[in-house]
């Protein structure tokens, strides 16, 4: 690609033709220390920047800005070798933050905590990091005194499915996925018809990589609540790890 024909590419028609277009332009540097190769790593910036601010998140392509990191180092480009570490960072994070942001669905906040904080420290500029990580923080705060208080209304009425639930939740939060399952069991037993307990029991099969099992709640929860936002969440959540067998939490 010349270098025309970069300073003209219109970066909102294709993130993927963007990163064919930058990579070929930095297959066609040499030493990045020249006059040519200087300028096309200007370019090369810009059009990064430009990326950043149509979709408000850098290029999806982490090899290119490991790429350009050395090339930057080389050429002494101190502000583009800055820049690069700082997306190299962002794109990790952003994985980081999917894992988190996974286990906060699935209501597990102890490892949500993990993953969040990471995400956080790597990028403290994260959009989101910092703040789904004072929610999963806040949520694990209160499950004990949550539990102590579910586990007084149980006593009081064990046939309330409400308070079963509860205690199952604020389980699943301290990541007691597996034990929370046989609440789930009783919440369901008691009011069959309950969405939430068949979504979040199906969110908790979901973390504990019971795919099959995980997909029947979602569905017994959308016919009773076709609207069911956990429902669909797990749904699309399910179709992902299918397409993703190497994908790992």
């Amino acid at each position: 690609m010349s270098l025309d024909n970069l300073k003209t590419l219109d970066v909102t028609l294709s993130m993927k033709g963007t990163t064919d277009a930058i990579n070929k332009a930095i297959g066609q540097l040499s030493d990045g220390k020249s006059a040519a190769d200087k300028e096309t790593l200007d370019v090369i910036n810009s059009k990064l920047l430009e990326v950043d601010e149509a979709f408000d998140r850098p290029l999806d392509a982490p090899e290119i800005f490991v790429k350009l990191k050395g090339i930057a180092s080389a050429a002494e480009n101190s502000a583009l070798e800055g820049y690069c570490q700082e997306q190299v960072n962002m794109l990790k994070a952003n994985d980081l933050h999917f894992k988190g942001y996974t286990w906060l669905y699935f209501g597990d906040c102890v490892n949500a905590i993990k993953y969040l904080k990471e995400a956080a420290e790597l990028a403290p500029n994260h959009p989101v990091a910092t703040i789904d990580l004072e929610k999963a923080e806040k949520r694990l705060a209160k499950a004990d005194a949550e539990i102590d208080k579910a586990e007084i209304q149980i006593d009081k009425n064990p046939a309330k499915a409400d308070a079963w639930l509860k205690k199952a939740n604020a389980m699943v939060i301290k990541g007691k996925l597996e034990d929370a399952l046989t609440v789930y069991d009783k919440v369901i037993s008691l009011d069959p018809e309950n969405d939430s307990a068949l979504a979040k029991k199906g969110a908790a099969l979901e973390g504990l990589g019971r795919f099959d099992e995980a997909i029947i709640m979602f569905q017994k929860a959308m016919v009773i609540k076709p609207a069911s936002q956990i429902a669909k969440k797990g749904m699309n959540l399910a179709e992902y790890f299918a397409e993703n067998p190497d994908f790992k939490l």
